[in-house]
């Protein structure tokens, strides 16, 4: 195996301390040979994302921390009176799908012998990475923006990470970690094994779907991995013979904090990132920001910008339907009633939105935003 920046071209062995290109890239794993997986090849006596181990860069077996991530539900539901899915990874270990990645993540520095990592985040990643480094007996240092939801930081706390609270929005966390780093810095946002975990999304919800695919996908979109590594995955699947097309992907992100959605319509790069309560996506500059446009055009999806009242409006009625989840998540089902009302959806169409993140994690919030 190989990293691989796709935006010069160049490329570093494995063991590389770099965490990003020279040029500024970031890394993408490149394997010796295509990733082939068919039904065959399901472990079927394992009730996890490792059910489709062929797939990875690592085996279970291999791994100093897990807690058995994955397969979470894929429920049939309607929305705005169209039948869709909802692909709940809320119910992931550590209550967001960043279980998916950060497995893979904290596992490739376990096998190194990393004593100590840092990372930033806007909450569920860092609660996820510091759960997975206490796992591993790795010390780990998490920066957060200050106003990150309290359970997120109670997560953190909770599992012996170190928490920096740092004032601003999200990119300033990312800043102070990379110039305060204590040990290595491990932003999932830049590590290549994070995508090569949230792919497992993809193979689970074509198994759950019968081995089939739906027609699109919706999904919260903040530095875009799950956009990217949702075709990845599909991709995979196409190029086995398992699947003879992709599914649509429609990537969501606030109006407040949109660099993605720009980007995919050639808007200007510079704008004035504002607070968004979907704090989980609100990144002003994403890593994969040029790699995930290019992703979800060759799925022929699209991007959806939504605000902040949208958000707002789709929160009080996913949680009338019983669901209690995190306003980030919220956003792509925002996203969904934009799709469905513009027509770029079909009612008739089959479905899949993502839940990415637990309600428990922000509940302060979501308190205070149902009364308003």
């Amino acid at each position: 195996m190989k990293f691989v920046c796709r935006k010069c071209g160049k490329v570093y062995d494995v063991t590389t301390e770099l965490w990003r290109c020279e040029c500024g890239g970031a890394f993408w794993l490149e394997r010796e040979k295509p990733v082939y997986f068919t039904k065959a090849d399901i472990k079927t006596d394992e009730f996890s994302m490792w059910r489709y181990e062929k797939a990875y860069p690592m085996k279970k077996a291999d791994l100093t921390a897990t807690f058995n991530e994955g397969l979470t539900p894929l429920v049939e539901e309607t929305w705005d009176g169209a039948k869709v899915w909802f692909k709940n990874d809320s119910l992931m270990p550590t209550g967001s799908f960043k279980d998916r990645g950060v497995v893979m993540l904290i596992n490739s520095f376990a096998v190194k012998g990393i004593t100590k990592i840092t990372e930033d985040s806007s909450g569920n990643a860092g609660a996820s990475v510091a759960s997975y480094a206490a796992k591993a007996g790795i010390e780990c240092n998490v920066y957060v923006p200050a106003s990150t939801s309290e359970g997120k930081v109670t997560q953190v706390i909770a599992s012996g990470a170190r928490l920096h609270k740092i004032p601003g929005l999200r990119d300033r966390a990312a800043e102070a970690a990379q110039s305060g780093a204590e040990g290595v810095y491990a932003s999932h946002n830049w590590n290549p094994y994070f995508i090569e975990g949230v792919k497992s999304m993809a193979y689970e919800i074509w198994e759950q779907l019968g081995f089939d695919i739906p027609d699109n996908i919706v999904c919260p979109t903040g530095n875009g991995s799950i956009p990217a590594a949702l075709e990845q995955g599909f991709s995979e699947l196409m190029e086995s013979g398992e699947i003879n097309h992709l599914p649509r992907i429609y990537g969501v992100q606030p109006e407040n904090c949109n660099p993605i959605y720009r980007k995919f319509y050639n808007e200007p790069d510079e704008f004035e990132a504002v607070a968004t309560i979907a704090e989980g996506i609100a990144l002003k500059f994403s890593s994969h920001r040029d790699e995930v446009v290019e992703a979800i055009k060759k799925t022929n999806g699209k991007m959806a910008a939504v605000t902040e009242d949208e958000i707002l409006a789709a929160l009080k009625k996913i949680t009338k339907k019983g669901y209690y989840i995190e306003p980030t998540s919220c956003a792509a089902f925002a996203g969904a009633t934009k799709l469905l009302e513009s027509g770029t959806i079909s009612k008739n169409d089959n479905t899949v939105i993502v839940i990415s993140g637990n309600g428990l994690k922000a509940s302060e919030k979501i308190f205070h935003y149902l009364q308003q």
